[in-house]
């Protein structure tokens, strides 16, 4: 081991102390939803909580002898660009909870709308043997699926 190197399980427990620090810290900034703040308080929280987190990653990479200016001078922009999206969507889910939900089920669906077919038995190749989607086929189409139909175009993105 190189002489400077700290000792693995020494870095280990530190992380771990700090990060239960940091959760607890953390989690006084969190209200209950039925208290959510505006804008402008979820702006002052959004730093008192990345400046905290900055605090404590300054300290970690003290320890491990990282130079703690090197890493501010890349923090202030990566907290300006978090800060901005949260607040963004928190706005968003307070003025338009049924677009932000829409928009999230989007997003959900893009991101894992393949495996979620899957899961129901839309295959690469069709309907899997006795999944949910081959069930579905035989009780409500029979074997000819009419083109353009829900469960034609849910198999159709299964394949693609």
């Amino acid at each position: 081991m190189h002489p400077r190197w700290p000792n693995i399980e020494s870095v280990l427990k530190y992380l771990k102390t700090t990060f239960s620090d940091l959760f607890e810290k953390l989690k006084k900034q969190f209200p209950p939803p039925h208290e959510a703040p505006g804008h402008e308080k979820r702006m002052a929280t959004m730093d008192t909580i990345l400046d905290c987190v900055e605090e404590y990653l300054l300290q970690i990479v003290g320890k491990l002898g990282v130079s703690s200016k090197e890493l501010q001078g890349l923090t202030g922009p990566f907290k300006s660009g978090v800060k901005h999206v949260v607040v963004t969507i928190g706005d968003l889910i307070e003025q338009h909870p049924y677009l932000a939900c829409a928009l999230f089920t989007i997003v959900i669906g893009m991101l894992f709308g393949k495996e979620i077919l899957c899961i129901f038995g839309f295959g690469s190749l069709g309907p899997v043997k006795g999944g949910i989607a081959a069930w579905l086929q035989g009780c409500l189409f029979g074997p000819a699926v009419p083109a353009g139909s829900w469960f034609a175009i849910l198999q159709h993105f299964a394949m693609i």
